[in-house]
This record gives structure tokens, C-alpha cells and sequence, in this order.
């Protein structure tokens, strides 16, 4: 008797073809799952993308009254018009259609058809529709407003 060992006989030609078979049937399962999965995952990147701009145009909403209110504020300010230039000039990046007048809604309170005395709360709200900002189809924001506020006390 000899010590030596027996190896098996070599089946690489059908071990070989039939991990071929399995990796093909593999590919049509990932395939499947990516139909399936790919959808979901679109949904929470675009989602989260286009709820980053709105937080982003609401912040330039809020910077803009913060100016707006701030121009008038000061004393030499006896219009409400030229604060809210100023508001539509400071969106002019964020908003492309900021020139609108009705796309945007600026309101200063309270009014200036006589000029506000000193130590007078003046609040500016910048307010507009969602549908005009938003990258998605209107019918997702057709109602949803978005608004910045600030409050001073005139000079």
C-alpha cells in the first residue's frame, strides 16, 4: 500500500460552466432588484435636494425682510418703495423671477402714507408661492407659501 493520496479527478470544465450559469441567473436578479429599489432611491435624493432649496430660498426670504426692514428703519427712509427695491434687489440671485411683483409679495407694517415716528415697530414680510421656486411639477406645491419675517424698531 502506498501512502501517497488520492486526489479527485479534475471538473473544471463542469464547475466552470456551471458558475457561469449562476452568475447569469444572478444578473437577472440584481437587475430586478435595481428596477425595483432605483425609484426609491430617486425619490429621497430629489426629495432631499429640493427640500434643501426651499430651506435655502426661505433663509434668502428672511435676509431679504432682514434688509428691507432694516432700510426702513432709518430715519432719512420716508417710502415703503425704496425698501422694498432693496428687498427685490437682495432675490435677485436667489429667485429668477424676482422683478414680478406678483410673484413676489413684499408688505412693510405699518405703511408709510406718513412717515412712522421714532421708536415705531416696523415689520417687513416676504412671502412667496412655492410653485414659483420649486423644481417639481406644481401639483406637488400648488397651495405652499414661503415667508420671511423681521421686526425692528425705527431710529
Amino acid at each position: 500500500m502506498s501512502s501517497k493520496l488520492i486526489s479527485p479527478p479534475k471538473q473544471r470544465h463542469v464547475r466552470g460552466a456551471r458558475f457561469r450559469f449562476v452568475r447569469m441567473r444572478r444578473f437577472g436578479t440584481a437587475t430586478v432588484e435595481m428596477a425595483v429599489v432605483a425609484p426609491f432611491i430617486f425619490l429621497i435624493v430629489f426629495g432631499s435636494i429640493e427640500f434643501a432649496r426651499m430651506m435655502m430660498v426661505r433663509q434668502a426670504l428672511t435676509n431679504a425682510a432682514r434688509e428691507g426692514c432694516r432700510h426702513a428703519c432709518l430715519l432719512t427712509t420716508q417710502k415703503s418703495d425704496s425698501a422694498n427695491s432693496i428687498v427685490r434687489e437682495r432675490l435677485q440671485g436667489v429667485i429668477a423671477n424676482s422683478a414680478k411683483t406678483e410673484a413676489i409679495r413684499i408688505d412693510t407694517d405699518p405703511g408709510f402714507s406718513i412717515s412712522p415716528a421714532s421708536g415705531t415697530r416696523i415689520s417687513t414680510t416676504v412671502e412667496v408661492d412655492c410653485a414659483d421656486v420649486s423644481w417639481l411639477p406644481p401639483f406637488f406645491t400648488s397651495k405652499a407659501k414661503i415667508r420671511g419675517t423681521s421686526s425692528m424698531n425705527r431710529e
